[in-house]
């Protein structure tokens, strides 16, 4: 029983694995994070893209256009 326990350990120790991009968590301070391009929901918008922590999730807006 004690190998079964053991073998799985490694998987998952990195909570996100698609957290490539290097960016500070303001919430965290994890140096890792990953880029979610959700798109537009109008045509004169521009796309909306967040940083996601890849450790606790925390997600921030990147290029806040205010007209």
């Amino acid at each position: 029983m004690e190998k079964q326990k053991e073998r799985g350990k490694e998987v998952g120790e990195d909570k996100n694995i698609f957290a490539n991009y290097h960016n500070v968590c303001k919430k965290c301070g994890y140096d890792k994070a990953q880029i979610l391009d959700l798109g537009v929901f109008y045509s004169d918008e521009d796309n909306l893209i967040l940083l996601k922590c890849g450790k606790c999730g925390f997600s921030e807006r990147v290029g806040r256009k205010v007209s």
